[in-house]
């Protein structure tokens, strides 16, 4: 029998939607739960009892993963959460909206990072790589070279 890891999926804080994004799909698929989250499975008909039975239940996990790898101070966009699908719909239309405004406050971010004196250039990289993927999940990515020139001009 193989052995079941935990997953731990680094909350939602409203700056790190594409890195949530990326790690909540991924414990959702480990799980085989991302085809409901993904709207490609549905439930069956409810007179098929236990099939439905064990639908509703795989839905439930989904929505569980989802909703606690939200911070609690962000859980107020989520309502009274019961679907997975609509859950995940809410966040991706709050987080990745492919704005001029968002564009630009995700540019204001990336440009307002330096490295200061005492903190790790690990930390720095990824508080970088964060807002590049955030620029990619609204349709503005970054070319490499541009990354890396942006990276080395944020440096001492």
């Amino acid at each position: 029998m193989a052995e079941s890891k935990t997953v731990t999926v680094v909350p939602l804080n409203g700056s790190n939607y594409g890195t949530w994004k990326v790690q909540c799909r991924m414990a959702l698929v480990k799980d085989g739960l991302w085809s409901i989250v993904s709207g490609t499975e549905t439930a069956p008909a409810s007179t098929e009892a236990e099939k439905y039975a064990k639908f509703v239940s795989r839905r439930d996990k989904a929505l569980a993963i989802i909703v606690l790898s939200v911070h609690p101070s962000l859980l107020y966009l989520l309502g009274d959460p019961e679907d997975p699908v609509a859950v995940w719909k809410k966040l991706s239309d709050q987080f990745q909206k492919k704005s001029w405004a968002n564009k630009l406050s995700l540019r204001r971010r990336l440009n307002n990072l330096r490295l200061k004196e005492g903190n790790s250039m690990s930390s720095h990289i990824k508080a970088m790589t964060e807002v590049f993927n955030d620029l990619a999940v609204i349709g503005a990515p970054m070319e490499d070279e541009d990354k890396v020139v942006t990276l080395l001009d944020r440096s001492p």
